[in-house]
């Protein structure tokens, strides 16, 4: 019996949310015989946790289509100006259609059942001279989809998933010529995992904490938790209660110089990014989102995977789906630091049913389970093809 072939495209591999659930979903796959799965990136994966975790997996075919010399990347430094910059970008610019008229020559994706884009059409000017069936994956909002002009890239593929009813809604009404091209299918969560993964790396702090696992980046709004933290502290009377920040991003040393003009400040920690942050925010009295727009916060479902309570943003899309619409969770607008800091309070003295919150929460997981998410992928991929 001839397996399915399925070439699944990401740009490059990161430390990220959409790598790790990407890695997550391979997981799922490679269990499944009938598969030959083979993953094309743009760049060469350098960053250790992704190598080693393909040097586990032999069976998956990994092709680099612009794998630059690192001699290349240098030249950079020395290319910044006129007539130098140019004559680079002419060169790369060559480079990169030789490249992908190699790629669609190779022999590897010659008999390629179905092509996915993992990332946000990244791969649309390779899907563009593809026949056989393709689809992506979005892993943004609706505004995100509607900034990045993702409308004029649509025709190039035959399916579209979007991680969350509301985004299939929003997108159906703004975009009806394309409502038969989009699909709902979750991010898969293997819940017994993650528990396991925090019950071995818990958390030592001494003081009990608030948490925020998150990109310290624009989007995430991580000024508003820490503003939010310091008026939580003072309306407490300064209790030795922490702020933890788990992550790393562009925004770091501006962040770090805000705390440090607060009074809360001796109360808020960095910690910087955390392989495994499970144990951290199984850990907290609360994990806190406060993003402006989100694809589907995976963050949010490992909190409840561990049976943390999660305090976050209204923002779209995706974020009320996981919690319930405030059934399994509490709920801010976007920049609300009073809101945020009230809810901080009322967990910590106590004045919410947080047990049932979390309890909702629990029974609510069952949406994300692995093996049902790679029956809709299955399912899709089969009706396609």
């Amino acid at each position: 019996m001839k397996k399915l072939k399925i070439a699944f495209c990401i740009p490059d591999m990161i430390i990220g949310g959409t790598e790790n659930v990407f890695i997550r979903t391979l997981e799922e796959l490679y269990k499944l015989s009938h598969l030959d799965i083979i993953v094309v990136t743009h760049k060469k994966i350098q960053e250790p946790f992704y190598v080693n975790w393909f040097r586990a997996h032999p069976n998956i075919k990994v092709i680099s289509i612009l794998a630059l010399t690192p001699y290349f990347d240098k030249s950079a430094k020395y290319t910044k100006f006129f007539p130098l910059k140019n004559i680079r970008k002419i060169i790369f610019s060559v480079y990169k259609k030789i490249k992908r008229f190699r790629f669609l020559h190779n022999r590897a994706i010659k008999d390629v059942d179905i092509f996915i884009d993992y990332k946000s059409f990244s791969f649309f000017k390779e899907f563009s001279r593809i026949s056989k069936p393709k689809l992506t994956w979005v892993h943004g909002s609706i505004k995100f989809f509607e900034d990045m002009k993702y409308i004029d890239r649509v025709q190039y593929y035959d399916k579209i998933v979007a991680l969350s009813d509301e985004f299939v809604h929003d997108f159906q009404q703004l975009y009806p010529q394309y409502a038969d091209k989009i699909v709902h299918i979750y991010n898969p969560i293997n819940i017994s995992d993650i528990r396991r993964l925090a019950d071995e790396n818990m958390c030592d702090l001494d003081h009990p904490y608030f948490c925020a696992v998150s990109r310290l980046d624009t989007d995430k709004d991580i000024e508003t938790i820490i503003n939010a933290f310091n008026e939580f502290w003072l309306a407490q009377d300064r209790p030795d209660v922490k702020l933890l920040l788990i992550g790393d991003g562009i925004k770091t040393n501006r962040l770090k110089q805000m705390s440090r003009e607060l009074e809360a400040c001796q109360q808020i920690i960095f910690t910087g990014t955390k392989s495994i942050p499970f144990g951290y925010m199984k850990g907290s009295i609360a994990h806190i989102l406060s993003s402006y727009r989100e694809g589907l916060p995976t963050v949010l479902i490992e909190a409840q995977a561990v049976g943390t309570l999660n305090i976050a943003s209204r923002c779209k899309n995706g974020v009320s789906e996981i919690l319930l619409d405030g059934k399994a969770g509490l709920l801010f607008q976007p920049g609300d630091i009073k809101a945020l800091s009230k809810h901080m309070s009322d967990v910590y003295l106590g004045n919410i049913d947080k047990e049932i919150m979390i309890q909702n929460a629990d029974n609510g997981l069952v949406r994300f389970d692995s093996k049902t998410i790679v029956d809709s992928i299955l399912s899709v991929i089969q009706r396609m093809i």
